[in-house]
C-alpha cells in the first residue's frame, strides 16, 4: 500500500513539473508568435511603402519573390517603422461609407491610415488596410498611395488562400511591380466608361518604367486577379475621397 502511495505521489509530481513546463513554454512562444506577427505586418508596411534595406533593389529580386524572402533586419524594421511612418485617425461620413459598396473593408465612423514622413515632416505618401474577394476566400492587402493621389506607391498582400502557383501568385513579386507608379488620375476623371485601374493580359513595360493604369494578371487566375482589380478601383476611391476630405486636418498634423 505505501509503495501504491509513493507511485501515486510520483506520477503527481511528475504531472504537475510536466504542466508547470508546457505552460511555461507556451506563454513564452505565444510572445514570440505575437511579436513575429507584428514584424511581419511592419514588413507588409515598409515594402508597400517602398521602404527597402540598402542594396536591395526590387528589380533584382526573382520573379517569384515574396515579402518574406527581403532580409530585412528586426532593428531596420523597427527604426524606419518608428522614424518614418505614423498612424492618422480620420472620421468617416455616410456618403463616404456608400463608396464602399460592394466592397469587402469593414468601415466605422472613423478608420486609421498612416503617414510616412520626410525629414522636414512632410508627408509623401498614405497607406492603408484594403480587402477584397478571391476565388477562395478573403483578400487583405496593405496599399500606398503618393501624397498628391496621383499614382500607387506599392501594395503587400497580407492575407489570402488561393491556389498555390496560380491565385497564391498575388503575393510574388512580378505581379506586385507593376503596382509601383501605377497611375490614378482616372479616379479623377468623370464620364470614364472604364474603371479607373484595369487589368490586362501582358505589359511589355513595367509602370515604373512608363506609369498606365494597367496591371498585368495572372494567367489561370481570373477570379483572383478580378477580386484583387475590383478591392483596388473600389477601396482606392474611397481612401482618396477620405483623404481629401480631411485635408485641412491633415494639414494641422503636419504643422
Amino acid at each position: 500500500m505505501k509503495k501504491s502511495l509513493m507511485t501515486i505521489l510520483f506520477m503527481v509530481i511528475v504531472t504537475v513539473l510536466f504542466i508547470s513546463t508546457l505552460a511555461t513554454v507556451n506563454e513564452v512562444s505565444r510572445e514570440r508568435i505575437a511579436e513575429n506577427l507584428k514584424l511581419n505586418n511592419y514588413k507588409s508596411i515598409l515594402y508597400a511603402f517602398d521602404i527597402l534595406p540598402a542594396n536591395i533593389e526590387e528589380h533584382d529580386l526573382g520573379p517569384a519573390s515574396t515579402t518574406e524572402n527581403i532580409p530585412y533586419a528586426e532593428s531596420f524594421i523597427t527604426d524606419r517603422i518608428e522614424s518614418e511612418i505614423r498612424e492618422l485617425r480620420l472620421p468617416v461620413t455616410a456618403a463616404q461609407k456608400d463608396l464602399l459598396s460592394g466592397s469587402f473593408l469593414s468601415v466605422s465612423d472613423s478608420i486609421t491610415i498612416y503617414t510616412r514622413t520626410d525629414s522636414t515632416g512632410g508627408i509623401v505618401s498614405y497607406g492603408f488596410p484594403m480587402r477584397g474577394k478571391g476565388l477562395w476566400g478573403t483578400i487583405s492587402a496593405f496599399g500606398v498611395i503618393s501624397a498628391d493621389l496621383q499614382r500607387m506607391i506599392g501594395i503587400d498582400f497580407t492575407e489570402q488562400v488561393e491556389t498555390p502557383g496560380l491565385g497564391a501568385r498575388i503575393t510574388e513579386s512580378e505581379f506586385k511591380y507593376f503596382f509601383r507608379n501605377l497611375d490614378l488620375s482616372g479616379f479623377f476623371k468623370s464620364g470614364r466608361e472604364l474603371a479607373p485601374v484595369i487589368m490586362i493580359k501582358q505589359k511589355n513595360r513595367s509602370n515604373v518604367e512608363e506609369s498606365t493604369n494597367e496591371l498585368q494578371a495572372i494567367t489561370g487566375a481570373t477570379q483572383t486577379v478580378d477580386g484583387v482589380l475590383k478591392m483596388v478601383n473600389t477601396d482606392l476611391r474611397f481612401y482618396i475621397a477620405l483623404i481629401q476630405s480631411n485635408e485641412n486636418a491633415i494639414n494641422k498634423v503636419k504643422s
